[in-house]
């Protein structure tokens, strides 16, 4: 074992103090972190995590800073054993390189924060000073029950049948609820093996759900928050479906509950936009939805499997009243008429949007149509409908046909 010298870690200055310590069993790796940390603390310094182990104090919150020696398979098996049995230990992985796939093993493994070894020392003592942070908050939570969090209300954009404008809407709607709460919407793409929302609002996806869900059991706001893009020229927060189709199955619908709920808890509005059919995600989901965005197009194939979606959601009583009916192309002459449609699925169009060339010429310029083409009629309907979620509910009301309806909100 080798480390500094000191009989005890090394603790940094200021009225919040806690312990680091940096291990790695490459000298050259150790020096060179220690060298970046020397500026705000002074870091013991270990070859191997269970060095350190025998050392640390377990009154006292710790910061182990794990170099790229350790940033592998191997090495995060140590620290998932570190993370699950020492609580006061927070986790810095610094890598030589930091992939999408490296990310996900050592945020599954219980490391709170990743960075690269070019990160420099601002970077370094950022992450170090953040961790702290948070462990700290964590030990010193009290025993006692706390006062439920608030949460944001939870939109889902769906439909039983693809091609119906179901991204469409969810994107644009998510923009024109964030030109309005900057910084308080977010957009979460749950179609995990073919999601587009990234590309829609021409965000190159960084993180993506995957990230967020082997993040979340980490119980920390500030992590989630990194995870997720903001797309500029709104304020929406946005976090991208997996780019491989094949890394779908790595979330599970528990996970991606849990990923929502805490989007939930730092925003007022989280849209999540759903993938075309029934599973076990979709399913709890709905459940958790405030609203539930059934869309649907002008064409006897998209009702038909409207119809369907509603009556199997009745069948499990997970919708009810949730249920408003966005009517997508709701001016498109394909001789079936608005009326028609309402009657055949029971409820109001509430929101029609209508057929509009605006609507594709902004997809192909990666800019929703609410900022691309903002006065064309397609833009107007999506603003009203942004304006209407966001104002206060109004009960449902019978009209004697049978039709679910609502009243207007004021």
């Amino acid at each position: 074992m080798e480390h500094d010298g000191n009989t005890a870690l090394s603790s940094a200055p200021g009225p919040a103090r806690y312990d680091v310590a940096v291990v790695d069993p490459d000298p050259r790796h150790r020096m060179k972190l220690v060298m970046q940390l020397a500026g705000s603390t002074a870091a013991a310094s270990f070859d191997t995590v269970d060095g350190f182990l025998e050392r640390f104090d377990e009154e006292r919150v710790t910061v182990a800073v794990l170099g790229p020696s350790l940033a592998n398979p191997h090495g995060l098996e140590q620290v998932a054993r570190l993370a699950a049995g020492h609580a006061e230990v927070g986790v810095v992985l610094v890598a030589e390189e930091l992939s999408t796939a490296l990310l996900q093993h050592a945020l599954r493994a219980g490391v709170r924060d990743v960075l690269t070894l070019g990160s420099g020392e601002s970077g370094l003592h950022e992450a170090v000073d953040r961790v702290a942070g948070v462990v700290a908050g964590l030990s010193a939570r009290p025993v006692t029950p706390e006062a439920p969090t608030a949460m944001g209300r939870l939109l889902v954009s769906f439909s039983t049948k693809g091609g119906v404008g179901k991204s469409m809407i969810a994107t644009n709607l998510g923009v024109a609820m964030a030109k309005r709460r900057p910084g308080r919407v977010a957009l979460v793409d749950a179609d995990l093996q073919f999601g587009d929302v990234a590309v829609l609002l021409g965000i190159p996806p960084q993180h993506t759900v995957i990230d967020a869900a082997a993040a979340i059991h980490h119980d920390d706001p500030e992590l989630l928050r990194t995870l997720v893009s903001e797309h500029p020229p709104s304020g929406l927060l946005v976090l991208p479906a997996p780019v491989e189709p094949s890394s779908a199955d790595q979330v599970r619908p528990e996970e991606m509950l849990l990923v929502v709920q805490a989007l939930q808890r730092l925003c007022d509005i989280v849209v999540v936009d759903m993938p075309p059919h029934f599973d076990d995600l979709v399913l709890a989901l709905v459940e958790a939805a405030d609203d539930v965005l059934l869309v649907a197009s002008m064409d006897i194939p998209s009702v038909k499997n409207v119809k369907v979606g509603m009556q199997t959601l009745d069948l499990m009583s997970l919708a009810g009243d949730k249920l408003r009916l966005v009517l997508n192309r709701a001016n498109a002459k394909v001789r079936l008429d608005v009326k028609e449609v309402e009657r055949v699925l029971g409820m109001d169009a509430e929101f029609p949007v209508p057929s509009d060339i605006a609507v594709p010429q902004a997809f192909n310029r990666g800019v929703p149509v609410v900022l691309d083409n903002p006065r064309s009629g397609a833009a107007r309907a999506l603003e009203l409908m942004a304006d209407t979620l966001l104002a206060p509910a109004g009960p449902e009301e019978d009209d004697g046909s049978g039709r679910r309806r609502r009243r207007q909100r004021s």
